[in-house]
């Protein structure tokens, strides 16, 4: 069959955008390592098993199992990868994923990646379950801490993790029992808007802690990130790809 012109046309475009989509999950795959949120990934599944653990000696033999199968298809780590890439892909623009691979290719990004990763592990997570220490800082430092906890999407994501992991026993018993313990949306919604109004005033005091080895100087390079459009858009394209790897 031979193929007319606009066959043609319609060929090399598709053949174009495939090879643009390529390129840019290409990209999204470097960023989504150089960010942290792979080994952030990787932390989470070992809070999600912490969980599993803990659950099991809560729940009912039946319902355990229900929610180790249903948590472990939920959360499969390689379906949450490609998740959080595809929704980066989506939500960022080539100018601000240029800008982040920048800064994160930085000797500051580095270091703020290697705190933010460390925070983020099975052994901080369990010191700072047991409290973190009330930080003392200057006025000055304070100030840049209460922007960063606005700026960063650190609560958001916190919610969102904790969500995750509270409601697995709950989404467990909806599907074992027919929906006999279903938790009506509002409920959850509420649970949701507690827990945030709990994190909300710690948050700079924890960011305190995390942040603890930034100079000032640091740390107020890292606020102009986060206030830049790019790190704006960086910010709030995080937070969508965390989103939609927890909530397939």
């Amino acid at each position: 069959m031979r193929l007319k012109p606009l066959h043609l046309l319609i060929m090399s475009l598709l053949a174009a955008l495939a090879l643009t989509t390529m390129s840019a999950r290409a990209n999204t795959d470097r960023l989504y390592e150089l960010s942290g949120m792979a080994t952030h990934q990787t932390h989470f599944q070992h809070a999600l098993t912490a969980a599993q653990q803990r659950y099991a000696q809560q729940l009912p033999r039946n319902v355990y199992e229900s929610l180790v199968r249903q948590s472990n298809q939920r959360f499969a780590p390689q379906a949450m990868t490609d998740r959080a890439q595809a929704r980066l892909a989506l939500a960022m623009n080539a100018s601000s994923h240029e800008q982040a691979v920048a800064f994160y290719e930085s000797a500051l990004g580095g270091k703020i990646v290697a705190l933010e990763t460390q925070a983020t592990s099975a052994t901080s997570v369990a010191a700072m379950q047991r409290g973190i220490p009330q930080m003392e800082v200057s006025t000055e430092r304070l100030t840049t801490l209460r922007q960063l906890s606005v700026s960063l999407p650190a609560l958001e994501l916190g919610v969102e993790v904790s969500m995750s992991l509270a409601n697995l026993a709950t989404q467990s018993a909806n599907d074992l029992l027919g929906g006999l313990f279903q938790v009506p949306g509002n409920v959850v919604d509420s649970r949701r808007d507690t827990l945030r109004g709990q994190m909300q005033p710690d948050l700079p005091n924890t960011l305190a802690y995390v942040y603890r080895d930034l100079s000032d100087t640091e740390l107020q390079q890292y606020l102009d990130w986060a206030q830049s459009e790019a790190g704006r858009n960086t910010s709030r394209a995080m937070e969508l790809a965390a989103k939609d790897a927890l909530n397939p």
